[in-house]
């Protein structure tokens, strides 16, 4: 069975920390992701992996944000690199850099 998706495009903002992060992914999409308030990467966590907070991220396998590289996303960036490491992580979600 396909798993399915639900696609989040942040191309087009301008993304060089983690709040312009939160705020873009809120912005394309505030229906399946108005609950990432705690604003941290513990928080981001719980929303997409361990689910409940959001009937439209639930109704789908796996959450797709795509954006574009920038210096803020990229493994020599700190908090970056984080955030990275918990779409690698994630079974739930996804992270595709253009």
């Amino acid at each position: 069975m396909e798993k399915s998706e639900l696609l989040v495009d942040v191309r087009g903002h301008d993304i060089e920390s983690l709040m312009d992060f939160r705020t873009a992914l809120v912005a394309v999409n505030h229906e399946a992701l108005h609950h990432w308030q705690g604003r941290s990467l513990d928080a981001l966590w719980d929303i997409i992996e361990n689910r409940g907070f959001s009937d439209l991220l639930d109704s789908h396998d796996v959450l797709v944000v795509r954006a574009r590289r920038s210096a803020f996303l990229s493994q020599e960036h700190p908090v970056g690199r984080v955030l990275l490491e918990v779409f690698a992580d994630a079974a739930h979600a996804r992270l595709e850099l253009f």
